[in-house]
């Protein structure tokens, strides 16, 4: 078969494993904030559904990078090559989903989450710092929105893109842009501060309305600088706590909240492109990611692997960024994945605003290996905080997980490991301080139990109603 049909063959057995994939997770019955099933259905749309778009030529603008270029279509442009990383990497991501895990640090064996007490893990019955300490916690998540919307503000106003994608600032207001990073994580402290934990109508209305108005201030927060995906994973966390405590008001909130974020991606693409692309094109190299994937294929056929380049850099970049805080940092001698791609795509380094996805990456480092490798990392991952999510007792536990599941979600396929990790120590740094001061100052029991997994003990223990967990 020539390249094009080779693709094609893959990209149709890939997206009946996904189907497979997803039915089977479907089928467990308890996944976690749904953790498996995002993952596996943005894997299909950001990998597969991309690869139709392309190689069908469904879209009108074919974006960054032609896989189907050449004498011999597709032939010397990594096509083939991403088609076989697609296939493999969806088989090693389910399978990542579906291998024993061991429990958290230490923590004795409890149940599979399938085989705990009903209503045992249920919103009701967690125990919320932010609620039992309403007036410290709220204090302090209103400061830090303040010092949150002073960066944000201040970020605006040295920065000319008009309304396009701020992709990095100066050296002296990047402290600002960390502050204007956290005031979403503020605004989620201060709705759970906030909240009601009664389950009758009074309570229900009242959380539909801080949780409408933290959503809004969540848009805000989070779309300053162009960004789309940042609104989804920064309202994921939120979404997940508050949604069970409304009942059926969720249903209204859910429904003006999509038909509000599809007209935001419209609008924000267009300011990006000049004009609003056809859906298609905006699977195709937007959102989707295989035609990054066919570029890093040539690019390795070229000029040979990175040999775990980017990956060095990514576990540079904090430590780097602390360095340079403290006055003492200097230039990493490792390149980015962003850097690469600008360099080779741009012809310019410090073009750092196409990002080729978790696939392109791994081809990059490690060949189609590194992609087996890599989604079977991230799919045990996503398994292992979809369970320790079921099995948390605590509300700020649960906030923190979400917050890593919805970072796997929207950017652990579509992103770079060097942003993942930002992500995951020093952008929720407030969420890391509100899970801390649990363990220090909160509920005694909880203490010494970091993801709060149940062992034997725990589960001849009733429901935690004695243990003041309903907080009005």
């Amino acid at each position: 078969m020539n390249p094009v049909a080779t693709a094609t063959v893959l990209l149709v057995a890939t997206a009946l494993v996904g189907l497979l994939s997803i039915a089977h997770v479907r089928s467990r019955g308890t996944d976690g904030l749904n953790l498996r099933t995002w993952m596996l259905v943005n894997f299909q749309l950001a990998n597969v559904l991309s690869g139709f778009a392309h190689v069908l030529r469904w879209s009108n603008d074919r974006g960054y990078f032609e896989a189907l270029s050449g004498p011999t279509t597709g032939a010397e442009s990594g096509l083939v090559t991403a088609a076989w990383a697609t296939f493999l990497g969806s088989c090693a991501l389910w399978a990542g989903m579906v291998v024993p895990r061991p429990t958290l640090w230490g923590q004795s064996r409890g149940k599979h989450p399938e085989q705990l007490p009903r209503g045992s893990y249920t919103p009701e019955n967690l125990y919320s710092f932010a609620a039992a300490h309403r007036v410290s916690v709220g204090g302090t998540a209103l400061m830090l929105a303040a010092a949150g919307t002073f960066g944000m503000l201040r970020v605006m106003a040295v920065t000319s893109e008009g309304g396009g994608r701020i992709i990095a600032v100066d050296g002296g207001n990047a402290r600002y842009a960390f502050l204007a990073g956290w005031l979403p994580w503020a605004v989620s402290i201060l709705v759970l501060a906030l909240a009601s934990r009664r389950r009758v109508a009074g309570p229900a209305i009242w959380n539909t309305l801080i949780l409408t108005a933290g959503l809004a201030a969540l848009a805000v927060s989070s779309t300053w600088n162009g960004g789309r995906a940042e609104l989804m994973y920064v309202s994921f966390p939120l979404l997940a706590l508050m949604l069970p405590r409304i009942r059926v008001l969720k249903w209204p909130i859910l429904v003006i909240g999509a038909v509000f974020f599809a007209v935001f991606v419209v609008v924000t693409t267009g300011q990006r492109v000049g004009a609003t692309t056809d859906p298609w094109s905006f699977i195709d190299w937007q959102w989707g990611r295989f035609s990054m994937a066919a570029w890093a294929g040539q690019h390795v056929d070229l000029h040979g692997s990175l040999g775990g380049e980017t990956v060095w850099s990514a576990l540079l970049n904090v430590p780097m960024a602390l360095l340079h805080f403290a006055g003492a940092g200097g230039d990493s001698p490792f390149r980015s994945m962003v850097e690469v791609s600008g360099f080779d795509l741009l012809g310019d380094g410090e073009q750092i605003y196409i990002v080729p996805g978790f696939t392109a990456e791994m081809i990059l480092n490690f060949g189609v290996v590194g992609v087996l490798v890599g989604y079977l990392i991230l799919g045990w991952l996503s398994a292992l905080i979809a369970d320790a999510y079921t099995r948390s007792r605590s509300e700020s536990t649960r906030l923190l997980l979400a917050s890593f599941g919805a970072v796997l979600v929207f950017q652990g396929i579509v992103g770079q490991l060097e942003s993942f990790e930002t992500f995951m120590t020093l952008s929720i740094l407030p969420l890391w301080g509100l899970w801390l001061a649990e363990r220090i100052v909160g509920n005694p029991r909880d203490r010494g139990r970091p993801l709060d997994l149940p062992g034997p003990a725990d589960e001849a223990r009733a429901p935690f109603k004695k243990r003041g967990a309903r907080l009005s």
